[in-house]
């Protein structure tokens, strides 16, 4: 902008410019001319998506740098880049470079770190700090164990979130004109930041009350609300509890698929670890150590990782284990876990949240896998009380896991409120995805299909046909045989259940049938029995084969249902 020149210019009412205007225009142009720079990133592990505190943000060949917050993220705002290259490194983790484009003024990152597969070279002391730190977890490790309490309860919510990876042959199906919708809609939700092609695919979550005891060992789950996104499942609503979700990195050893591991926090860790401390931070006014962790010769059944540790009560803050494939478990790529804790009111350390990631190929790295993501938080902690003896005392067994009636009837309000965490963007897209694409007509068509071709029945209605592989068949005695089936199906009714074919047979010449009515009470008991009648018909005379009596004794182990 020329300047001197606006001074000979007029309003279109002919007034001069007030005097001070041209200096206003002058400090615009300047600052026009001087616009800040800025940018802001989040840093996080690429395989776990767990942030990365305390990581080095530096402009290379300057002075120019920060440390990302507790919270992984960092922001510079300056006049002009000082560099074309940002550095991002962290102790364990493969130096990250990042391209600035100097043709903008604003960034917005996120670095995805991978961690580091060769030896991490640390600048070592007459002191082995490493060694005397883990000596320290050990020695207090009865302190700061939950498992110290005689009993306690909370609040835990699950989420479980399946990814799909190098999909090309879903895409190939996707791409008949029927499912072009559907595959429009997958598109749409690919993420290739991590360099393969990954779908999020499908996403669950439940809050549940769990109750334990110690003496005499009782465990109790309340499933209070399960969100399944379309999968009415029992199975999966308890899968997605915590009765079997006991990973506790103090025990000497930890189960990874049914093949146990060294934890780092093992009373003979030192057989099987080098331990480095790399750094020390302050957290909130408190003291903690970094401690990397690596197994001492290969081939042992260890893992790699790092935690944090208080000083003082030398507990674990935060504990990252991981495994690649060379842990030789079946079709596992990658194994990522992290256990977090929190102090309580009385200053007793417990788990506050844990993140499990695992990235599964049947065949090779490039063929189509699963990746799994199950996070989990815990809430309203108590230990030591009499309230979590009492819920103990409703028990049967010694362990139950009870489905409230209305778990999975919650509606989206009430998630909102009830989750620990928000979900991120990825996650409301799965649920968007999930939703749309179960409500297509192309694909409820599709499932539809797709459950005849798997099982041979099909459903009008509260009225079940099938199945159809028995709509043609042979034998010695009939010969050439036909078969119609037609019975009930779960709509009908909770407590009658009914089904009756008729067939014949070309060689005998004969027309078969047989008919069946369950009844099954409201709650059953030893002396309750069910009628089933058969009969069968020959050339249309009626004759009583069998006349049958059932009874259905309840097992405290399962409950009968009829699917």
């Amino acid at each position: 902008m020329n300047i001197a020149n606006q001074n000979n210019r007029k309003f279109a009412f002919d007034e001069p410019y007030p005097k001070d205007f041209n200096t206003a225009w002058f400090l615009l142009g300047c600052l026009t001319g001087f616009s800040q720079k800025t940018i802001r990133g989040l840093v996080k592990d690429a395989h776990t998506d767990e942030v990365i505190p305390f990581a080095s943000i530096t402009f290379t060949n300057t002075s120019i740098g920060a440390i990302t917050d507790s919270a992984g993220r960092f922001s510079f705002s300056i006049n002009d880049w000082p560099s074309d290259t940002l550095l991002i490194t962290y102790v364990g983790y493969e130096a990250f470079y990042l391209t600035i484009d100097h043709n903008k003024d604003e960034f917005d990152v996120t670095i995805p770190m991978e961690r580091a597969t060769g030896e991490v070279v640390i600048v070592k002391s007459k002191i082995d700090k490493g060694l005397w730190l883990w000596k320290k977890v050990v020695e207090h490790k009865p302190e700061n164990n939950r498992y110290k309490f005689n009993n306690f309860s909370y609040e835990l919510y699950n989420k479980l979130e399946v990814d799909l990876k190098n999909f090309n042959s879903l895409q190939k199906i996707t791409r008949f004109k029927p499912l072009r919708p559907i595959n429009e809609l997958i598109n749409q939700n690919v993420d290739s930041s991590e360099g393969i092609k990954i779908l999020p695919a499908y996403l669950t979550e439940a809050i549940s009350n769990y109750y334990y005891q110690k003496k005499p060992l009782k465990r109790r789950e309340e499933i209070i609300a399960a969100n399944t996104n379309g999968i009415k499942n029992e199975s999966m609503v308890k899968f997605l509890g915590g009765m079997d979700q006991v990973i506790n990195v103090y025990n000497n050893f930890i189960n990874v698929f049914n093949k146990e591991f060294v934890s780092p926090a093992s009373d003979n860790g030192d057989f099987y670890y080098k331990y480095t401390v790399a750094d020390t931070q302050y957290i909130a006014g408190e003291r903690y150590y970094h401690l990397l962790f690596r197994a001492r010769r290969k081939g042992m059944n260890t893992f790699e990782g790092d935690c944090w540790i208080h000083f003082g009560s030398y507990a674990i803050q935060k504990m990252n284990l991981s495994l690649d494939k060379s842990a030789d478990i079946n079709f596992m790529e990658k194994f990522s876990y992290i256990q977090e804790f929190k102090r309580l009111a009385d200053s007793n350390w417990f788990v506050s949240r844990e993140k499990l990631v695992v990235d599964v190929a049947p065949v090779g790295n490039k063929t189509p896998g699963v990746i799994g993501r199950k996070t989990s938080t815990y809430r309203n902690v108590v230990v030591n009380d009499s309230s979590v003896v009492k819920k103990l005392e409703l028990n049967k067994e010694l362990e139950e896991i009870i489905t409230l009636p209305d778990a999975q009837k919650k509606d989206p309000a009430y998630w909102e409120i009830a989750r620990h965490e928000e979900l991120s963007k990825t996650e409301k897209n799965i649920i968007k995805m999930m939703d749309t694409i179960i409500n297509a007509p192309v694909y409820q068509k599709l499932t539809k299909q797709l459950e005849f071709v798997g099982t041979g029945y099909f459903n009008v209605g509260n009225v079940q046909f099938g199945s159809a592989y028995n709509w043609f068949s042979g034998n010695a005695w009939e010969g050439f045989r036909m078969r119609f089936d037609v019975g009930s199906n779960k709509h009908f009714n909770k407590k009658f259940l009914y089904h009756t074919y008729l067939a014949y047979g070309f060689n005998d010449k004969k027309l078969k049938g047989m008919g069946e009515l369950f009844y099954l009470p409201k709650k059953i008991r030893v002396n309750t029995g069910l009628w089933l009648i058969k009969t069968t018909w020959i050339l249309g005379s009626v004759i009583m084969e069998k006349f049958l009596l059932i009874i259905f004794f309840r097992l405290p182990f399962a409950n009968p249902t009829f699917q």
